[in-house]
């Protein structure tokens, strides 16, 4: 049970970082092998990706 709580909340940590420049599977691979604690820290230190679209 507590493996599938980590899980989630690795999830929820990749899911916020998907716009960033790290993105989803960045992010969960981070939160998934420090801690999810560490990967909130980087997601708000890190740079939120450039969309390809320019109005």
């Amino acid at each position: 049970m507590n493996i599938l709580v980590y899980l989630i909340i690795c999830l929820v940590v990749g899911l916020l970082g998907r716009h960033r420049s790290v993105g989803f599977v960045g992010f969960f691979l981070i939160s998934l092998f420090l801690t999810p604690v560490v990967a909130l820290v980087i997601l708000l230190l890190a740079v939120e990706r450039k969309s390809a679209r320019s109005v």
